[in-house]
């Protein structure tokens, strides 16, 4: 008897796919509620962007394998790939053929041939002195506060327009961090199919078995691992404590809203940014030239936004840094 919902799987497999996919989802729905923000976020940036954000009430998520660390991304496969050839040392060869198969699906070219990724990144430090040198235009741009209410998880299903759905995630350090996530989605995995396996062992041989092997690869890989590694960088970016703003689909998902500025491609996604306690201040940097925060001042105003955001002059100096308390 087949699944009337997966006809190309017997029901005991296909039941399989679901179980797994439904603890992935509560395990996302839980990560989601743990990466909520509760306090103001800040993004680190130039006049002209700041312009681009205020004027259009927008951000443009970028391209993930064309911003600047090229090779973030990879930082959490590698791990992913290690704790994969780990748990395939197990005593059920149909484990072991199905995570070999998951290692081998565990590249970044393979993956950037399908899936695409965007992301727009926050810091929780309010007035850093090295957020300013490395993304505030080396202390003469902004650092523009968002409030944690247009982050909150406010939908139940995957809207039909790409550059809606939207994750926050925040950015876990560390090997040792990102290990223990991935092997607790892949543990999860290897569970699954090992009792199924015992259970219907005449169901996992030849296509049946490959098809079985393929769905429940694809579900981990896609709903979250590729969500573990795109929140996860090497420790020694502890101090950004960076949370991202992620867009990630299928790569023709995004082609009617893909676009391209100086040979990257972006996303752009709105935010109601006018409405009042949503824009919650302007820190104009250290080194920004005399009359910036008047600047600022009158782009909010001749925007149409509240009266009263703070727009004030960072404090921070070349020796300390005033921080967002976490």
């Amino acid at each position: 008897m087949t699944d009337p919902d997966n006809p190309y799987l017997p029901e005991p497999l296909a039941a399989a796919v679901t179980e797994f996919e439904t603890w992935m989802r509560q395990e996302l729905e839980a990560e989601q509620s743990r990466s909520t923000p509760s306090m103001t976020l800040y993004h680190y940036t130039d006049c002209n962007a700041l312009h681009g954000i205020i004027e259009a009430q927008s951000i443009w998520c970028f391209l993930h394998r064309q911003q600047s660390d090229k090779h973030e991304l990879q930082f959490g496969i590698d791990i992913a790939k290690r704790v994969v050839r780990e748990v395939a040392e197990g005593d059920n060869p149909v484990v072991n053929s199905l995570l070999h198969g998951l290692h081998g699906m565990l590249d970044l070219h393979k993956m950037n041939d399908i899936y695409e990724f965007y992301f727009f990144s926050f810091s929780r430090h309010r007035d850093d002195r090295e957020q300013w040198k490395v993304y505030g235009r080396k202390g003469s741009g902004y650092s523009i506060g968002f409030a944690p209410e247009l982050f909150q998880p406010n939908q139940s299903k995957l809207l039909p327009q790409a550059n809606q759905n939207v994750f926050v995630g925040k950015v876990l350090y560390g090997r040792d961090a990102t290990r223990d996530r991935h092997r607790r989605t892949i543990r999860r995995l290897a569970g699954i199919v090992d009792r199924t396996s015992r259970a219907h062992p005449l169901l996992v041989c030849g296509k049946l078995g490959h098809a079985w092997f393929d769905a429940m690869n694809r579900a981990a890989l896609t709903q979250q691992i590729i969500w573990n590694c795109l929140t996860a960088k090497a420790a020694s970016f502890k101090d950004e404590q960076e949370t991202r703003y992620i867009l990630l689909n299928e790569a023709e998902a995004f082609d009617p809203f893909r676009k391209n500025f100086r040979d990257r491609n972006y996303i752009e996604t709105p935010l109601l940014l006018t409405e009042r306690g949503n824009l919650t201040e302007i820190i104009v940097g250290p080194d920004a030239p005399a009359g910036a925060e008047d600047i600022a001042r009158a782009l909010l105003r001749d925007n149409g936004y509240p009266d009263g955001i703070p727009i004030s002059r960072s404090r921070a100096s070349s020796q300390s840094a005033v921080k967002h308390p976490l």
